[in-house]
This record gives structure tokens, C-alpha cells and sequence, in this order.
């Protein structure tokens, strides 16, 4: 981009998590990777491989600070009784000096493990989960 600005650079203060609706103010930080499958495609008279597509994936992961019981609520209980629980995850950035605000919805979450306990004396409460998921839609783009 050419003659960018400092200022349009998006903030991450401003950003927003939400899982099945319920908004997650205890976010610290968020991350999901779209992952392309790809095979080896051999080529005669040509010394290096090439790769086709043939699927992806959705990997992510969220921490949040220690300030309830609500994830041992929500995903304890079904882990527990060998039940899947799929949920959505919506994110938002939305810095007021950038291009605009952006949205992504991720969709059948699937959050790996729960932590039942997770302290350390002298320290601030923290939660880490790891997620699969097998859909998005980008909600709001920011654009320039």
C-alpha cells in the first residue's frame, strides 16, 4: 500500500470476542489460521514438485484472564459425558482511526481441552484454549 499511515494501523484494544453470543470481555488475545491441504504433484522434466489443493483447515486460539467458571460451565459437562460441542466464534477489530471495523465469524468451533484448574501464586489468572474450526464469513471488511 502505498503512502501508508501509522495511525491506520489497527489496535488491538478495540478488539471484541464473542461465542455463541455471549461476549467474552475477558479476551486478552485471539487467532485463527485458514491452512491449505496440499499433495506433492510430481512433473516429468521438472526438477522440483509442485502442490494442488485438495482441502483446508481451521485452527485457532484464544486466551482469556481468569475471571469466572464459564468455560468449565459451558464445555465441562458435555466433554465429560463424550459429547461434542460446536459453538460460534465472532471476532471484531475495530480501531477508530483505521479503514473501518472487520468481522469474522468462525463457524463449528471446536475447542480442545478446558482447563478445570490453572493458578500460580503471584500471578494473574489466565486461560488458554485451542480450537478447530471448519467454516468462516467475513462479516465486515476493512478497506482502504
Amino acid at each position: 500500500m502505498v503512502g501508508m499511515e501509522a495511525k491506520r494501523v489497527m489496535y488491538g484494544t478495540r478488539g471484541m470476542l464473542w461465542l455463541d453470543g455471549d461476549e467474552i470481555a475477558e479476551v486478552e488475545s485471539v487467532k485463527a489460521t485458514l491452512e491449505a491441504d496440499k499433495i506433492e504433484v510430481k512433473m516429468a522434466g521438472h526438477m522440483s514438485s509442485g502442490y494442488k489443493v485438495v482441502g483446508y483447515k481451521g485452527t485457532g486460539s484464544f486466551k482469556v484472564h481468569k475471571v469466572s467458571s464459564y468455560f468449565i460451565q459451558k464445555l465441562a459437562p458435555s466433554i465429560k459425558q463424550g459429547k461434542q460441542v460446536t459453538m460460534s466464534l465472532v471476532s471484531k477489530l475495530d480501531d477508530p482511526d483505521a479503514v473501518g471495523s472487520e468481522r469474522v465469524m468462525l463457524k463449528n468451533v471446536i475447542i480442545d481441552s478446558v482447563d478445570l484448574i490453572n493458578w500460580e501464586l503471584g500471578k494473574l489468572g489466565e486461560e488458554d484454549y485451542k480450537f478447530t474450526f471448519d467454516d468462516y464469513e467475513l462479516l465486515d471488511a476493512a478497506t482502504a
